[in-house]
């Protein structure tokens, strides 16, 4: 990015208090840590145990500990699904300070619940608690209106949407690194439970930070609760559906993020199993892809966005994620698979970003809440098909589960590519 743009941005980025906008923004990548550190914690747990002391299902067929792992990465995307347009909805009638206090306390209890279930190896604890996070993480999008609330603009707007999506793609860089540090095979559980509990402290200190740093009451009357239609945020989804142009973006979004899904849940499988990838190198293959996917969010798609329209950078976007699932088709060499974060990150990032600002541009004031948590919505509904999926197919062969997220790819890409004068 040239200097004099990036100092622009920096000058806009003060006109919203750094008191109001860090914990705000540390929430988006507290939730992000605790959902990538668990692939790292679960494939020498759950999917290929590296001994018997810490084996999650003993006695399993390989099958048998694919579906499982594609099961307990999927319930965080699905009840993210269900909770997220109700959240947007709430926080757009009751005020968004009272709701991100409560779904903090949500993730808290969530976080503590995985950190339980790492020292007792039970799985289905540890789904509950992923289905407790995922709940609470329907709150991105109350987060990203309530800073793009204080902005003036197109470009400014495009800066913090860009802000909020590298405070996520930190949390992701982050996530494999902070359990990294706690893998060891030889020791006891606690080392795997301990990622889990320091981030049910981070959630509760965020919370804390809140009561002072928003302004607003986090109390809510019981009048305002009941006069809330808690279930009309899930019924508005289908208001997408009355717009062409939006059905034709929600169609080659849910394709795209079906397939990305399956895909980010295939690779560490591919790393571990054909690749000779260790359990560390796997965590740090995770955060590089986060470190890709945040300059994507923070520099790249921003500056894309002013100097080509969003059509085109969607389409050029989904191409690069078509080329990223074909590699590990075509080579399964270690270093070859290094090509895959940044190519993942010019494609599957990229493309999100797009759509996201594409949908945050058309939003009208007062239901940016609700637009942005439906979009997140549908985003939690399409990654827990494509992590479930990736458990079901992988089952079968690793290699067929890729090549069917080949395909959901190259179908959005088509899809783009003819209805771009549209979009």
């Amino acid at each position: 990015m040239h200097y004099r743009a990036f100092r622009a941005q920096a000058a806009m980025s003060k006109r919203i208090s750094l008191w109001f906008s860090a914990p705000l923004l540390g929430i988006l990548a507290f939730h992000m840590i605790c959902e990538s550190m668990v692939i790292p914690v679960l494939v020498p747990t759950l999917v290929e145990a590296s001994s018997a002391a810490h084996d999650m299902l003993p006695g399993f067929s390989d099958s048998a500990r694919k579906l499982a792992y594609g099961f307990v990465l999927s319930v965080y995307p699905v009840a993210l699904f269900f909770c997220a347009p109700i959240i947007g909805s709430l926080s757009d009638s009751i005020g968004r300070k009272a709701v991100l206090i409560a779904t903090l306390c949500g993730a808290v209890l969530g976080c503590a619940a995985q950190g339980l279930a790492m020292e007792f190896l039970s799985v289905w604890l540890l789904a509950l608690g992923r289905v407790a996070v995922g709940v609470t993480a329907g709150v991105d999008g109350t987060i990203q209106a309530a800073l793009l609330e204080r902005c003036s603009g197109k470009n400014q707007k495009n800066f913090y949407l860009g802000a909020t999506l590298l405070a996520m793609c930190l949390g992701l860089m982050l996530g494999p690194a902070f359990a990294a540090l706690f893998i060891d095979e030889s020791a006891s559980a606690f080392t795997w439970s301990l990622p889990f509990f320091i981030t049910a402290a981070l959630f509760a200190l965020a919370a804390f930070a809140l009561c002072f740093s928003m302004p607003g009451s986090a109390r809510v009357a019981k009048s305002e609760l009941s006069r809330m239609d808690w279930f009309g945020g899930l019924r508005d989804i289908v208001l997408l559906a009355k717009s062409k142009r939006s059905r034709t973006l929600v169609s080659i979004f849910c394709l795209n993020q079906v397939g990305a899904g399956a895909f980010f849940a295939a690779v560490p499988l591919v790393l571990e199993s054909k690749s000779g990838f260790s359990a560390r190198e796997i965590a740090a293959f995770l955060s590089v892809e986060g470190v890709f996917s945040g300059a994507v969010f923070a520099f790249f798609g921003p500056m894309l966005l002013r100097r080509a329209s969003a059509p085109k950078a969607l389409v050029a976007s989904l191409a690069v994620g078509v080329a990223t699932v074909a590699l590990p088709l075509v080579s399964e060499n270690y270093w070859a698979m290094w090509a895959i974060p940044p190519m993942q990150a010019g494609g599957f990032a990229l493309s999100y970003f797009v759509t996201l600002a594409i949908f945050s541009e058309s939003a009208p004031e007062g239901r940016r809440g609700w637009v942005l948590s439906v979009l997140s919505s549908l985003w939690g509904l399409t990654m827990g098909v494509g992590l479930a999926l990736c458990g079901l197919l992988a089952g079968l062969a690793d290699e067929f589960c890729i090549a069917v997220c080949l395909a959901l790819c190259a179908a959005s890409l088509a899809l783009s590519a003819r209805a771009r004068a549209s979009i």
